[in-house]
């Protein structure tokens, strides 16, 4: 407060809001923080960036209204259905205004989400496959997928706030991963991202010892009792 005194800065008091997010068991009550007199409107959701954060940390209210605004759009599709539009126009449709909406800030609440949230945002997209008559990648594999990536780009940034959290064994082999004593933590973007990519590894390690077996396998027919592998036939 003092520096936007400082700096010539007008704080709006009436649009300031003030969010207690308390996971202990035992009510407390909070003071609510008064500026220059005027004490600050306590409140248990608040919507920052596009995305519905509440005081729970649950993201049920930020899911239903997404859902609602892509089911909003699901009127033009059929409209585009109707007037025969290209299937490809129609996919490219979908990508910037359903999807784009039900997959916006997946990677902050993709792993938090209830089974009741998936369902909500998994029911709008199977309508909007029934109506381009075509498949639909579910969500969960674009969250793994967006999660990976975004993932990999803090690893490259060395300046990025998160980047200390992804450290190396010292094998090199594989990343660290985090402790954590609460589901709650364990579903968070660092430890879900962490996962993700020892598991990714583990199938690569997987499939090229698949690989080694069976070569070692063509190598010890073929070469050393002169006959190749039968074909099956």
């Amino acid at each position: 407060i003092d520096q936007c005194d400082n700096d010539d800065l007008k704080l709006n008091i009436t649009k300031t809001k003030e969010m207690c997010i308390d996971f202990r068991t035992h009510n407390t009550i909070i003071t609510p923080i008064i500026i220059k007199g005027q004490p600050i409107e306590q409140v248990t959701m608040y919507k920052y960036l596009g995305i519905t954060i509440q005081s729970d940390l649950r993201w049920t209210s930020h899911i239903s209204t997404q859902c609602k605004k892509a089911s909003a759009w699901l009127y033009h599709k059929r409209k585009l259905r109707q007037f025969h539009v290209d299937r490809h126009l129609q996919e490219l449709f979908f990508t910037a205004t359903i999807d784009s909406l039900l997959l916006f800030g997946i990677t902050v609440w993709g792993g938090r989400c209830t089974a009741r949230d998936r369902n909500n945002s998994s029911r709008v997209q199977r309508i909007a496959g029934k109506i381009m008559n075509t498949s639909v990648q579910p969500w969960g594999v674009s969250h793994r997928q967006r999660t990976i990536m975004r993932a990999k780009k803090i690893i490259r940034e060395p300046l990025h706030p998160l980047h200390y959290t992804f450290q190396r064994l010292p094998s090199n082999r594989r990343y660290r991963a985090l402790k954590a004593k609460t589901n709650r933590l364990r579903q968070t973007f660092v430890p879900f991202a962490i996962r993700l990519i020892i598991h990714n590894l583990f199938n690569i390690i997987m499939i090229i010892n698949g690989l080694i077996v069976i070569f070692i396998i063509y190598f010890t027919h073929y070469y050393l009792f002169g006959k190749s592998i039968p074909s099956g036939e």
